[in-house]
């Protein structure tokens, strides 16, 4: 497992970094597979001295990315805290693999001319969706403070929405499939999906 560590307003130092290879240690024997664990570790200026630390971890299992995201009133405590947020998803991610894998195998026994089509989500990335085109900056309240950048691999609608249920976000963008465009899939107020897609 490749660990990168990132600091925003703090130092990252020796005794941070063992903390953080301690617990992602301990998650990385949880859920075999993990290529990348991104951590960024910021010192936020806020009303409440509980919440300033923000810990932030991302791991890259295949094509999916499962993160969290937790504060606390200083740096180890953030760590722990995330970590058990991780670990909740990656029980969630595990019974999903599990389920999915015997639906396919269940499949491929009563038709053994069914392909498995099964193709692992995109990766996203919090915030701002990369790529998006502003008509006038000027015009928009607030400024952008944060872009990020990702890969999309071809994904289903399906598995989208799964991918989106794992980082607990209301909205994922990725590249269909199906029909090779870049939609956008959003929760409903009513608790059902909405998709956004480019017009042909």
């Amino acid at each position: 497992m490749e660990l990168q560590i990132y600091g925003r307003n703090l130092e990252i130092n020796d005794q941070i970094r063992e903390h953080v290879e301690t617990k992602l240690g301990q998650i990385d024997r949880h859920l075999p597979g993990i290529s990348t664990a991104t951590v960024e570790l910021a010192l936020e200026p806020t009303r409440s001295s509980n919440d300033r630390v923000v810990a932030q971890v991302s791991l890259h299992v295949g094509g999916t990315l499962l993160r969290a995201q937790q504060r606390a009133a200083n740096t180890k405590a953030a760590i722990n805290s995330v970590a058990k947020a991780l670990d909740q998803q990656i029980n969630r991610y595990k019974s999903h693999a599990y389920r999915s894998e015997r639906n396919r195998r269940h499949s491929r026994g009563a038709d053994e001319r069914l392909e498995d089509s099964y193709i692992p989500g995109g990766v996203a990335e919090d915030g701002a969706i990369a790529g998006t085109a502003l008509a006038d900056a000027k015009s928009i309240d607030g400024e952008i403070v944060r872009v990020k950048e990702f890969v999309m691999d071809p994904t289903s609608v399906e598995e989208a929405a799964v991918q989106m249920q794992f980082l607990g976000h209301s909205f994922y963008m990725f590249l269909d499939s199906e029909s090779n465009k870049h939609c956008v899939l959003y929760l409903r107020g009513d608790g059902n999906y909405g998709l956004i897609q480019p017009k042909s």
